[in-house]
């Protein structure tokens, strides 16, 4: 029985183990993810300010979005 409880733990550290070497990755992701995503909002921000501030980018971005 002390045989069956012992495999059990020791499999259990091996899971925790695994489970902490992969934390640090999926945070990593996690925040690239974040980043790019913010770059992106920051991007569209800009672009929306620049467009209702300013008439002068209207011919480009019809020209950009409605090309052939």
């Amino acid at each position: 029985m002390t045989q069956k409880a012992n495999t059990n733990t020791t499999t259990e550290a091996v899971m925790n183990e695994q489970l902490l070497v992969a934390s640090p990755l999926s945070h990593d992701v996690r925040t690239a993810v974040l980043i790019v995503s913010m770059v992106i909002n920051l991007i569209v921000l800009t672009t929306w300010i620049a467009i209702q501030v300013t008439s002068q980018y209207d011919s480009q971005l019809v020209g950009l979005l409605f090309s052939r």
